[in-house]
């Protein structure tokens, strides 16, 4: 993996709240405000919910693949998952194919706490809708995975 020299700056340095960087820390410390409330007396966090929500829609998962999706590093998502199981949200299970790979699903009590999780999504993105029209929202999700996909792998940047 190559590492990428940071580049002396061509563009000019945006001040701190027109940058991305702060404006996505700013609507994650924003949610977290909003949920943490709603989901707290489930024991979750927004990291936690946001697994969940991703095992109820794409069903069981790998570690691996749910370490990828959520671009968190592999100790944290082995503690969100201790806890979940420890809180009767998933279960882990070693797959049948390779002893070495652990499989997590959703128990019955994991699947009515997303549905809670999707309903609390839902009211956001109603909040959202009352100031962007549904293409601007579209437009929105393309750009911020664009931002994401363009950002280099951890350890890739020296300063």
């Amino acid at each position: 993996m190559a590492r990428h020299e940071t580049p002396p700056t061509t563009v000019r340095r945006r001040p701190l709240d027109q940058r991305v960087s702060f404006l996505t820390h700013r609507i994650n410390a924003r949610l977290q405000q909003l949920c943490n409330p709603v989901i707290a007396p489930c024991r979750l966090d927004l990291y936690s919910s946001r697994i969940i929500v991703a095992l109820a829609e794409r069903g069981a998962m790998k570690v691996g693949e749910l370490v990828d999706l959520m671009a968190l590093p592999q100790s944290t998502m082995s503690h969100q998952l201790k806890r979940l199981e420890k809180n009767g949200y998933v279960r882990r299970t070693r797959s049948d194919v390779d002893n070495r790979t652990v499989v997590i699903t959703l128990t019955d009590r994991g699947v009515a706490v997303a549905e809670t999780c999707n309903r609390l999504s839902d009211c956001v993105l109603t909040s959202v809708s009352q100031n962007l029209s549904p293409e601007e929202i579209e437009t929105l999700s393309r750009l911020l995975q664009r931002v994401f996909d363009s950002l280099p792998k951890e350890g890739d940047i020296v300063v």
